[in-house]
């Protein structure tokens, strides 16, 4: 392997021993719709690691990046003072929606931990790494700091990788990290086309305008010092936001030379997706980009948002083809219907994919986080990952696997419901969790949140 080659490194975020159902996103309707149910937080961190075990079968480098520790006390710390188990006991009594912010274990969406170009698309040869400031909601929010440090100290040691701090929202830079992000490429190894996809030009008070701002955007472009042409802005449909596609990546899905979207994903419809397959032809010599478009005759937007087709992900097998890893509620919904169309776009030998998966992440599912959202994509060159492989113990193996496996058994509960992030038993095994975590992976522990 030549030290020009790229390999992708998909990093899945464990979910912590706080998960819950909070319903803490106004906009995500499973979230809305499961709220206050009772959440199985072992479950959904080993459902996660199963994730891990499968991207590997599959030929992929898989990475994986910590839960931060809740609840988050400097957010608690604002309406009460004392010990951290009295502050927890106020909070619990007093003010349970905002514990509920302060324990999310949305961290686990590492989608949204930042936007990452690799070396070889940026002029300075640098991979760039920018922390999301997620400034949209307070429980996502709050993790922007925590993610920043945890991603300096997993790559700051790697040759020719800067680390950026989250973007200041105050003029307007709203930024949901990878999950607005799709970069488009003959192969990882080349140059990719960087599109970022956004809700509004600036920040509003209009619903409908999503989460991303195309400032913020066109701010990590030139943060990234990305070639001239390597960049595209496309607008989401607001008709798509305000039916649940909060973030691109719910109505979308790419993966190399390979683009599966909504007819309806964006502003200009299919004149949208025309613009993206033309920009496509024009970054890379006349080379064509593989588009799946599916129709809303064949799957409408409300059926998309409910079984996170287009949360799927996508990755390169070693042989060249593509596997869809989607999530269990393809085959579950809708008597099928979607997955019966994922078989005839697998059979279709027009485009690249020559396996789907299909994989149980309800525990996610159930706050509106499929397989995509659960993963952040790093490009790196052969010098970058042997640097992260010998420093560093985030990139998966059986024996890591097994290692957080114990711990997740050790200590994480069975069930969870929202009143019970105000038990002192929690906040210790939170504890534990964390400084496990940070000896077996060799990071270490972040205490902004605690």
């Amino acid at each position: 392997m030549s030290d020009d080659s790229i390999t992708e490194v998909v990093f899945v975020g464990l979910p912590g021993p706080t998960h819950h159902y909070g319903g803490l996103s106004a906009d995500n309707k499973a979230s809305t719709l499961n709220r206050g149910s009772v959440s199985n937080p072992k479950l959904a961190a080993l459902q996660a690691l199963e994730l891990v075990r499968l991207l590997k079968s599959l030929g992929v480098v898989a990475g994986i990046l910590p839960p931060q520790l809740r609840p988050h006390m400097p957010l608690l710390r604002q309406h009460f003072s004392g010990e951290d188990e009295a502050v927890i006991a106020q909070a619990a009594v007093s003010a349970p929606a905002l514990l509920d912010k302060a324990s999310a274990a949305s961290s686990m969406w590492t989608a949204n931990a930042a936007t990452v170009t690799p070396s070889i698309d940026s002029s300075d040869g640098n991979m760039h790494i920018t922390a999301a400031n997620l400034f949209t909601n307070l429980h996502r929010r709050i993790e922007a700091e925590d993610t920043y440090h945890m991603l300096k100290s997993i790559f700051e040691d790697i040759p020719d990788t800067v680390v950026h701090p989250p973007l200041s929202a105050v003029m307007g830079l709203l930024d949901e990290g990878a999950a607005n992000h799709m970069r488009l490429c003959p192969s990882h190894s080349q140059a990719g086309l960087n599109l970022f996809v956004y809700g509004a030009t600036d920040i509003t008070n209009d619903k409908t305008a999503g989460r991303q701002t195309l400032s913020a955007s066109q701010a990590i472009a030139r943060q990234h010092k990305l070639f001239d042409g390597a960049a595209g802005f496309i607008r989401q449909n607001r008709e798509a936001i305000h039916s649940g596609v909060f973030h691109n990546d719910v109505i979308a899905v790419s993966n190399e030379n390979l683009l599966m979207v909504h007819e309806q994903a964006y502003d200009q419809g299919m004149r949208d997706i025309e613009r993206i397959a033309k920009s496509y032809r024009e970054t890379h010599q006349g080379k064509e980009l593989s588009v799946v478009v599916i129709s809303e005759e064949e799957l409408t937007m409300e059926e998309a948002v409910q079984c996170y087709l287009f949360n799927s992900q996508i990755v390169t097998k070693p042989d060249g083809s593509m596997a869809v890893i989607a999530p269990i509620e393809v085959k579950l919904l809708f008597d099928g219907e979607a997955a019966e169309m994922m078989e005839h776009i697998r059979a279709d030998s027009s485009n690249p994919i020559s396996e789907v998966r299909y994989v149980d992440l309800r525990q996610s599912m159930r706050n509106g986080g499929g397989p995509a959202c659960l993963r952040l994509r790093v490009p790196m060159n052969t010098p970058q990952l042997a640097a992260l492989t010998q420093r560093k113990r985030v990139i998966a193996d059986e024996e890591l696997i097994t290692a957080l496996e114990r711990i997740i058994h050790a200590y994480y509960p069975d069930e969870l419901i929202p009143s019970d992030l105000g038990k002192p038993s929690l906040y210790h095994a939170s504890h534990h969790v964390m400084e496990a975590l940070s000896e077996v992976m060799q990071l270490p522990l972040v205490r902004s949140g605690g």
